[in-house]
């Protein structure tokens, strides 16, 4: 599914208004500064797609004319509404008939746009209705997922299959390594207007049992009866001075109950139960590394909210979807931010497929990220907005107002300047600082003795990872070594290239992959087997490291180091008492790291060892 073209006569701001999307990316970024009609964009695409799902005789319209037109298994459908009437593929039609619409609608909203929020309520009360007057088992065509889905679509993809790629990839973002084996949930009395407020409901008589909800959301709430663990009567389950229900399902018997029913339709059932208000409370407990338990209630939401989108196009990939993001970025931290796109961009091939993404942001962290997308600027001129396309460089400048100047082109460049400025091996580190700390740990293993190789920075794991992959450094730089040394954290993943090969698997010493047919080498930091918090990388039952998952900065080797208790503390943010760096990296590095005593730099022999090992075997096999 992929939408072609839009174009909008006049919704607030947007007055002939159109916009293209030829091309088969399948996620579309609108940027701008507040106000230039990003939002009234996604908003005026929400009431077109209303108007369709809705369509019928008398039908007044979103208020504006429009034309759609996408593409959806190699066809593609042109509807326009003008004046009054509706046309499709140019014909002027009474009905929809069978035109191919797009399955759903998933629209996140953080709560900020009350325009969204209201056109998602008022969908949502329509579905509601269908719910508790009807048998109806089909997710609305609009889903709205908003903060208040956290809880609930994690319960749900932690009790999918353990081979389910969505729960695989939310349990190694999270941390995730074990899920309980009960999931609890709690129920209240459904909204006003589906059932009395004030009257008492027998539990015992199968009629009043869930204060007499029936249909769809029965028969869903009768087949987890049958996941319940162990013994129990309706009056069990149900306490009368809350006035609530509680079910502790077992995720085995609940995986064995759903195993045929795709995970759409699974959702759709738990969403008929929310749709009617009658869901309080999900939780599942699960374990994180180092032993810690925690329930999934636990994490939070912009731990969440930066990839429960591959949770949902996973789940809804065999649906032709059109998801649209409302500035899903702006309350990550900026880091996150920066992470958000590379996570997006992890969906599945079938998802990517059937799945159109558009996302509106004005995060300069977000759009610096090193990830291929295609932007579009929306500009306000002479009162009319205008899309447009720019270089990466000049809207992160726009957006940041000049505080924020990033260009790959430009940093590229200044790495080949360095290349051309210096001779002999090089080697890479993520950042400054990362360099400063690599300086300092040689001189004071080797005091004066010259380093036989230049130490350059770059700009972060995913720059590094690219740099060392990329053909052109080792065929514009014959005869030459390149090494990039990686924190091990979530760097592990542009540490863990393809074409390569492992050269040195000794955690202790620094992992090591070799770039197939070239002198390029990947070094992921060592851990030492004495550091105090080892087990934030290696999980201490079978020993076995954390991968991406992992926490282990550079600045972290010096945790043991007498008198530096204060520039260290627990990680709030991650769950599990992991430490992290207290203090600004620049100010360690610069004021700190050099105060240390050298016996807390051995930790960099084993790296230093390998690279001198690597280079005098490469000047031994140039030797007449």
């Amino acid at each position: 599914m992929r939408l072609r073209s839009v174009s909008i006569s006049r919704y607030k701001n947007l007055r002939d208004f159109s916009l293209d999307f030829e091309g088969e990316e399948f996620i579309d970024i609108f940027v701008g500064k507040n106000g230039c009609g990003k939002s009234n964009f996604l908003e005026a695409l929400i009431e077109m797609f209303d108007h369709l799902y809705t369509f019928g005789a008398g039908n007044a319209g979103p208020g504006f004319d429009y034309t759609l037109i996408w593409e959806t298994k190699g066809t593609r459908i042109e509807l326009g509404w003008r004046d009054g009437q509706l046309s499709i593929t140019g014909k002027v039609r009474q009905k929809i008939g069978r035109t191919p619409l797009p399955a759903n609608v998933i629209v996140y909203y953080s709560g900020q746009n009350e325009t969204v929020a209201e056109l998602i309520d008022r969908y949502q009360a329509s579905y509601r209705s269908k719910v508790r007057k009807s048998n109806v088992a089909e997710l609305p065509r609009f889903i709205g997922i908003g903060p208040d889905y956290k809880a609930l679509l994690l319960a749900l993809m932690l009790m999918m299959p353990e081979d389910t790629r969505a729960r695989q990839f939310l349990c190694t973002k999270l941390g995730i390594e074990g899920v309980g084996s009960t999931t609890w949930l709690k129920l209240r009395r459904p909204s006003k207007g589906i059932v009395h407020q004030s009257r008492q409901y027998d539990p015992f008589a199968d009629y009043e049992l869930f204060w007499g909800v029936q249909g769809v959301a029965r028969e869903f709430l009768d087949q987890l009866l049958g996941c319940i663990t162990g013994d129990f009567t309706p009056g069990s389950l149900y306490a009368r001075d809350s006035d609530t229900y509680r079910l502790d399902i077992d995720v085995e018997k609940f995986r064995e109950t759903f195993a045929n029913t795709p995970a759409d339709e699974v959702f759709c059932q738990f969403n008929a139960l929310r749709a009617l208000g009658m869901i309080e409370n999900v939780s599942i407990p699960v374990r994180l590394g180092g032993e810690v338990e925690v329930t999934s209630r636990a994490f939070s939401d912009g731990q969440f909210q930066s990839i429960y989108l591959f949770a949902i196009s996973e789940l809804f990939k065999n649906r032709e979807c059109v998801t649209l993001l409302d500035e899903p970025d702006a309350f990550l931290h900026p880091e996150w931010q920066y992470d958000f796109l590379s996570q997006v961009l992890q969906i599945s091939e079938e998802a990517a497929r059937t799945n159109h993404i558009l996302m509106s942001s004005h995060s300069a962290s977000t759009i610096a990220a090193q990830v291929e997308t295609r932007l579009r600027v929306f500009e306000v001129n002479d009162r009319k907005v205008t899309p447009a396309q720019k270089e990466k460089s000049e809207i992160i400048g726009s957006l940041s107002a000049g505080l924020i100047s990033f260009s790959e082109a430009e940093a590229q460049l200044s790495i080949h300047h360095a290349l051309e400025s210096t001779q002999g091996p090089v080697v890479f580190t993520e950042g400054v600082t990362d360099a400063v700390i690599l300086e300092v740990a040689w001189g004071k293993l080797y005091g004066a003795l010259p380093r036989p190789f230049e130490i350059q920075d770059t700009f972060g794991c995913g720059f590094l990872g690219a740099l060392l992959r990329e053909e052109s450094i080792y065929n514009d730089h014959p005869n030459r070594q390149f090494f990039g040394l990686f924190d091990f954290d979530e760097a592990y993943n542009n540490w863990n290239s393809n074409n390569t090969d492992f050269v040195q698997q000794d955690v202790a010493r620094g992992l090591v992959r070799r770039k197939q047919n070239h002198p390029g080498f990947f070094i992921l930091l060592p851990v030492p087997p004495d550091l105090s918090i080892r087990a934030q990388v290696i999980n201490p039952k079978n020993g076995e490291h954390y991968r991406e998952r992992s926490a282990l900065p550079i600045e972290l080797l010096f945790h043991d180091a007498p008198g530096l208790e204060e520039h260290f503390c627990d990680d709030q943010s991650r769950p599990g008492n992991i430490r992290k760096l207290h203090c600004k990296k620049t100010k360690f590095a610069r004021k700190v790291v050099p105060t240390i005593d050298a016996a807390h730099f051995e930790c960099f022999r084993p790296v230093f060892e390998f690279i001198e090992a690597q280079i005098n075997a490469e000047v031994a096999v140039g030797q007449p």
